[in-house]
């Protein structure tokens, strides 16, 4: 460890939180993409496709810009969606509008997508959806092709989305079952915001997702004020007031990757921002004070391994 982070991974940015808006504004979405696109600390974006009507213009930026994309396909929860409906109809409906998703990911040339499961139908169905949201991520891997690896992404049961994946070796558990059905494009994210919501420490989640982790989201989250506007999985930046996580935390996730092996000598994998920007300050100077407290983590990482930045 004797360079700075630059050596050990490539550093990403999450186009829509950085931009909250985009969520909900396609003019929005594709007006701000080029403001990240330009940024040239990230060799990586987070982002998807809000309306097909500027794909193909997005599809343009993203690779003049040289940025690896990931998709990020939205979540599955909205009238009519659900991966692991039983409610074959459902099902069906939900697997077509993912398969929108991953054509858009293929025209972004994007060698990873992001899906998650849908919402949580309490203790007694659990096994059973399980069983059905492995059978969907395993259509979508097919469906993906090789080219394009299926990563799932694990969330809150409890506090924020209230998905049903759930727990990270429950997720795990989904890898395992998607891969003894014959598919291999499969693998999960680990998102440092998520971790406490889910009700993990970074030891655990990460221990129990080391062998499958294939992208990773920094982050934070409020789970003790419900009256804060961030309450739940909204994506606080690192110290904001009443968050759960900023530099002392990030140094425990960082040695933590180090410890599995994500992050090592000559792998540099993508590792990716995903804050809104602080209150008060522009999307540019908050991804300055981002990068900043990852180099002050860094330090410290570097001290804790015994090892020189």
């Amino acid at each position: 460890m004797t360079r700075g982070w630059q050596t050990y991974m490539r550093l990403g940015i999450n186009h829509h939180l950085l931009f909250p808006r985009s969520f909900e504004s396609a003019e929005t979405h594709i007006r701000t993409l080029p403001q990240v696109l330009a940024m040239d600390a990230f060799e990586v974006v987070d982002l998807f496709i809000l309306d097909e009507s500027y794909l193909d213009q997005a599809a343009g930026l993203v690779a003049q810009s040289g940025k690896q994309a990931v998709y990020n396909c939205p979540l599955m929860t909205g009238p009519g969606f659900n991966p692991h409906s039983f409610d074959e109809a459902v099902r069906q409906a939900t697997l077509s509008e993912a398969k929108l998703h991953m054509d858009r990911a293929k025209l972004l040339g994007a060698r990873m997508a992001v899906v998650a499961s849908g919402s949580d139908p309490g203790e007694d169905d659990r096994a059973k959806q399980s069983i059905l949201f492995a059978d969907y991520v395993a259509e979508l891997c097919r469906y993906a092709g090789p080219e394009l690896e299926l990563i799932i992404e694990p969330f809150d049961r409890s506090i924020g989305k209230r998905l049903l994946i759930g727990s990270t070796p429950e997720a795990a558990a989904i890898v395992e079952l998607v891969r003894k059905l014959g598919v291999g494009n499969v693998g999960l994210l680990i998102d440092m915001g998520h971790v406490p919501l889910m009700e993990e420490t970074f030891d655990f989640a990460i221990r129990h997702s080391a062998p499958y982790i294939r992208h990773v989201h920094l982050g934070s989250c409020v789970m003790n004020n419900p009256s804060d506007p961030l309450y739940g999985d909204m994506h606080p930046p690192w110290g904001y007031p009443g968050g759960e996580n900023d530099v002392p935390e990030l140094v425990q996730f960082l040695c933590g990757l180090f410890e599995v092996g994500y992050l090592g000598e000559g792998k540099r994998p993508t590792v990716t921002f995903e804050m809104r920007p602080y209150p008060n300050r522009s999307e540019s100077a908050s991804v300055a004070l981002f990068i900043d407290k990852l180099e002050e983590a860094w330090r410290q990482v570097a001290l804790k391994r015994g090892k020189s930045v």
